[in-house]
């Protein structure tokens, strides 16, 4: 239409790849003439729309060739090289970010002329694909501003979807697709926490499909949102405006967006909106002049700036004003404006006089003048196993310390040998093997990120992310339990040579967890690396519970999985003989796994004083320490054990092996329990003896000394350490490259 109205002289012929024009279109009144080769076969429509573009170049020589996607500038730029006609061409968003091939970015770097919708993609294809900043001009998007339009909210869709008049509504409309998970919604999930806690009856609306619905409806119930986020599905042109005016807050904290006509639409029927500052959506805010601009990784900065908006006490006062609000928007982006700027960038390519080119960089509008918007914290991303609780809780804390932002990539949410349920996840994360478009995201993300950790390798995926993350230069570490845990000896060390080359070839930051882990990478990679001790942790106040005192003999407590490697037969022997001489103690075996019939058959003979309490939901567990004097943990290897350290915190002595990161860490031999050597029935029978023999005094002391023990072992004491090695590494990192 612009085009058209603007160059009423020229001819306007527009070829179509995957739609056709209606006879009545308005566009054919005015003489514009369509050619479409939707008919084609969808596996021969890109060769035939192709072919069918430079023939009708051939034939009707057009003064100029304005190409609507980039992938058929080469195309367009062969038809210049036989009838020499300048063409240019459009920059949306992430097509044109990552675009790889050399014939399109030679395309682009030849056109007489490029516009793009926002600076961010602007710049973007300036630094990276080399275009000379002259040819690229910013024409951004436009909207029907008649169509939305201030309003009360409407009582017929307040009614429909079960919300009160009064109920605070926050509003994102967009495709909910597996590909486009950069809009944000998981980010507003863990947003609704905070929110929640100054405005309990909020409610979010979600309103789209797409192929990511199931897995978003699954997360919000999973995190307790079920009753506050709904789900409305497509929603009607027609009805858009009103659903609108039905909010009270606009948000899509989208990471990845080219424009974002959404935000006008919204701004024009005088919402606040809250839109991400990383990407073009900086652009449809006019860079914070008209909206709020978060850090879109950071679901903290997203509901406290909601909660302002909310309690309208956001320091933008035109977000408080519809009329001024919906003026403004008209005004910047408005069909007014944006059919001139359009027209001018346009009006070069039509005219013979080469001096008046579109590479006049003194015709183009200027870069805005505000500082650039910073993110609040270092941009942290990690990727790790499996969705485990003790994982999710952890993270969630960093998360939640509001110091960072956070992308945690997880390979997978299952684990067949265990049967955790779902955790709530109140952080940013992709779990990769979901979909394709997840890895890719994923990959994305550990690659950009300010600082990456890795905390596991022997994964296809997880090999390629720390190779292509060691490629970029950018500061990375790698963060793992004590080497050797599946291989020990030379195989085992030539085989994580092989596997984690990048790690040997430069000298990234090594985390081990714990001092064990620390000490086990030391010897295997050498002194040139910085070490950081940075351990599992866990929330120890989930077992700081009241205890059930007891002046009867002792009960063992066991959890864990029920395999060779924790220990457990040894456990069952020594405790079969400690038994047969003492009748009043007792032992709980927690969890289960495939020795349990064998370990049955064992005890067989003392079965009245065994339990077999089986798995256990992770909730439930405080309540088992909680009824047990002393806690075995006497695995053959452990990197770290969790376990151990909960048992302390929960008041118990714990028996461990010299093999367990965490015993080795916290357990002092008869002060807060006894370390065994691994596989040694003797010797952990004898450690279960003492643990007998203690009277009430002494165990009590030896209670105290366990919960002491652990004190500075709280999640937040974690996030605080993890936080700041994260920053270190991240601070260093030109001297651990020197």
């Amino acid at each position: 239409m612009a085009v058209k109205q603007s160059f009423p002289e020229h001819d306007l012929h527009v070829l179509l790849k995957n739609d056709d024009v209606d006879d009545a279109d308005p566009l054919r009144a005015l003489g514009v003439r369509f050619t479409s080769v939707a008919a084609v076969p969808a596996v021969l429509r890109t060769a035939a729309f192709a072919a069918r573009g430079i023939a009708m170049g051939l034939v009707e020589r057009p003064v100029c060739v304005l190409g609507a996607h980039l992938h058929f500038l080469p195309a367009i730029q062969a038809l210049r090289g036989i009838i020499g006609t300048k063409y240019a061409g459009f920059l949306y968003g992430i097509e044109a970010w990552n675009v790889t091939s050399k014939h399109r970015i030679r395309a682009m770097c030849a056109a007489d002329g490029l516009v793009a919708i926002s600076w961010f993609t602007r710049d973007h294809v300036v630094k990276h694909h080399h275009v000379e900043p002259g040819r690229c001009r910013l024409v951004p998007c436009t909207f029907d501003v008649e169509r939305f339009a201030i309003g009360a909210k409407p009582p017929d869709l307040l009614e429909r979807y079960g919300i009160k008049p009064g109920q605070p509504v926050l509003l994102t409309v967009s495709r909910l697709a597996l590909s486009e998970r950069y809009k944000g919604h998981r980010q507003v999930f863990v947003a609704m926490r905070r929110i929640l806690e100054s405005h309990p009856d909020a409610v979010y609306v979600v309103a789209g499909q797409g192929d990511d619905l199931v897995r978003l409806k699954d997360e919000a119930q999973v995190m307790g949102l079920e009753d506050h986020v709904k789900f409305i599905g497509h929603v009607a042109v027609a009805e858009l405006p009103a659903l609108y005016r039905m909010c009270d807050l606009f948000v899509m904290p989208s990471s990845k967006e080219g424009f974002g006509i959404v935000f006008l639409e919204a701004m024009a029927t005088g919402k606040p909106v809250i839109a991400g500052n990383i990407d073009g959506s900086v652009d449809a805010v006019d860079h914070g002049r008209l909206g709020a601009l978060v850090d879109p990784n950071c679901p903290m900065e997203i509901g406290a700036t909601a909660c302002q908006i909310l309690e309208r006490s956001y320091p933008n006062p035109l977000m408080f004003q519809p009329e001024a609000l919906r003026e403004a928007v008209r005004e910047q982006f408005g069909y007014a404006r944006v059919s001139r700027l359009f027209a001018e960038f346009v009006r070069p390519l039509t005219e013979d006089d080469t001096t008046a080119s579109s590479t006049d960089s003194a015709a183009l509008p200027s870069p805005p003048n505000e500082a650039p918007i910073q993110r609040r914290g270092l941009r942290i991303a990690v990727l790790t196993h499996l969705t485990s609780p003790y994982q999710v809780e952890f993270f969630n804390a960093i998360n939640a310390s509001g110091l960072c932002s956070l992308d945690v990539v997880y390979l997978t949410s299952t684990d067949r040998s265990r049967q955790w349920a779902k955790p709530a996840l109140s952080h940013a994360h992709m779990i990769v093997d979901e979909t394709p478009e997840c890895a890719q995201s994923a990959m994305s993300v550990l690659a950009t990120a300010d600082v990456t950790i890795f905390n596991f390798y022997t994964h296809a995926f997880a090999l390629k992310a720390i190779r292509k993350r060691a490629a970029t230069g950018l500061p990375w570490a790698f963060w793992g339990e004590r080497p050797g845990f599946m291989h020990l000896g030379l195989i085992g060390r030539l085989q994580r040579k092989l596997l984690l080359g990048p790690l040997h070839a430069c000298r990234a930051p090594i985390w081990g967890v714990g001092k064990f882990g620390v000490a086990g990478y030391q010897s295997e990679f050498g002194p040139d690396h910085e070490y950081v001790d940075i351990p599992y942790f866990s929330d120890i106040s989930r077992f700081e519970c009241p205890r059930n005192e007891r002046s009867t003999a002792r009960k063992f407590l066991f959890c864990g999985a029920m395999i060779p490697r924790k220990g457990v037969e040894e456990l069952a022997r020594a405790f079969k003989r400690l038994a047969a001489n003492s009748p009043d103690v007792r032992i709980v075996f927690v969890g289960d796994g495939p020795l349990v019939p064998k370990l049955k058959a064992i005890l067989s003979g003392c079965a009245s004083q065994v339990e077999w309490a089986g798995f256990q939901p992770w909730e439930k567990l405080p309540g088992f320490y909680a009824e047990a004097d002393v806690f075995c943990f006497p695995s053959r290897y452990d990197g770290w054990g969790l376990a151990a350290v909960e048992a302390l915190a929960s008041g118990l002595p714990v028996i461990s092996t010299d093999e367990t990161g965490a015993a080795l860490e916290f357990v002092k031999e008869g002060s807060n329990g006894w370390l065994v050597p691994p596989g040694k029935e003797e010797a952990l029978l004898a450690a279960m003896k003492k643990a007998v023999s203690l009277d009430q005094a002494e165990l009590a002391v030896m209670r105290e000394a366990a919960r002491v023990s652990v004190t500075d072992h709280s999640l937040e004491c974690g996030a605080a350490r993890f936080i700041e090695a994260s920053q270190r590494a991240a601070l260093l990192w030109r001297r651990v490259l020197q």
